[in-house]
């Protein structure tokens, strides 16, 4: 598509600020703020019809905040108009150094981004209402969680330090607020299994994600919401980069020859689970944990080895959803 109008958007939770440049980039932005609301989404529309624009030719750039820009994206994709939810941090690396920061600052900046990578760009498409559904339900999961853990962890602590009376008077006081949390975890899994039972794309793509050694349920689920059901890719190594695990070689010239490594630009939620699905997959998948045996008696760094393995784990998920057939072990078919 041949854009000629570029829109950057910075939003907050109560407000978003907005950059146009149309035609010539180097001509002066013109520039507006909303209430992220209804009303404000209303107010954009009259405000973008005054601006005599050709809606194909519009390109919105939207710094990707998660339940901010959630409301105005889906409405903008509804209306037709092209959306480009971008990282902040891809954003902020793309621009080097930078002086001066206010959200106005920021959506002339977002703009200019667009108008400079616009061949780069990748439609966003929000998820469909049944994938939204596991995020917002993983989410609370996490929350229930970590509330369970902030509950637990200083008794358990209390044990380890042999203050175990103290310990069991707790227990005792937090016992029903556990329980209810437990409760409650239960319940939101049970909901989970239900949306993927009676989606049958989900479910196939949840089984054939599960099929991955090392990968279990949190981490499918969360990785179908990711990749918006795996249509946000294009290779495994682009999957890679975004989850934070494909190291960068440190390089310049003959001079300068530094260890691999990577990107702190990553989806960290998504590289903590798969922290977890390496620890999981040398204890369960042998050629994993030959693989980890060998590199550790090396002499490599175990992280470093750990890393390697959660690429190996990607790189084996990305084959099995492009053959949308389920992970085969070598070892077991030889």
């Amino acid at each position: 598509m041949n854009y000629t109008t570029f829109i950057g958007i910075d939003i907050s939770k109560k407000s978003f600020d907005l950059a146009l440049i149309k035609g010539n980039p180097t001509e002066k932005m013109i520039t507006a703020k909303f209430n992220n609301s209804h009303e404000g989404i209303v107010s954009l529309e009259q405000f973008i019809r005054k601006q005599d624009l050709v809606k194909p030719e519009i390109l919105f750039c939207i710094e990707h905040t998660g339940l901010y820009c959630r409301v105005l994206s889906s409405y903008l994709v509804e209306n037709q108009y092209a959306v480009w939810l971008e990282m902040p941090v891809q954003i902020l690396k793309s621009l080097g150094v930078q002086r001066g920061k206010n959200d106005q600052l920021d959506a002339k900046r977002i703009a200019m981004y667009a108008n400079t990578f616009k061949d780069k760009a990748r439609l966003w498409q929000p998820p469909r209402e049944e994938v939204q559904k596991i995020h917002d339900l993983l989410t609370l999961r996490d929350r229930l969680v970590e509330s369970r853990k902030s509950i637990l962890t200083p008794i358990e602590e209390l044990e380890a330090t042999g203050l175990s009376e103290v310990a069991s008077s707790l227990r005792k006081h937090c016992r029903k607020s556990v329980e209810s949390l437990e409760k409650e975890i239960e319940q939101i899994e049970k909901e989970l299994d239900d949306i993927i039972d009676k989606d049958t794309n989900l479910k196939n793509k949840y089984k054939l994600v599960k099929s991955v050694p090392g990968i279990g349920k949190i981490t499918a689920l969360a990785l179908l919401y990711y990749t918006n059901e795996f249509s946000l890719f294009r290779s495994a190594k682009k999957l890679a980069c975004y989850c934070g695990v494909a190291p960068f070689p440190r390089e310049s010239g003959t001079s300068v020859r530094g260890k691999s490594r990577v990107s702190n630009f990553a989806n960290k939620a998504i590289k903590k689970l798969l922290h977890m699905a390496s620890m999981a997959a040398i204890s369960s998948d042998r050629e994993l944990k030959a693989y980890y045996q060998r590199k550790v008696a090396e002499g490599k760094n175990k992280m470093l080895v750990l890393n390697a393995i959660r690429n190996k784990i990607l790189h084996r998920l990305w084959a099995v959803i492009k053959r949308n057939s389920p992970f085969q072990d070598q070892y077991q078919i030889a």
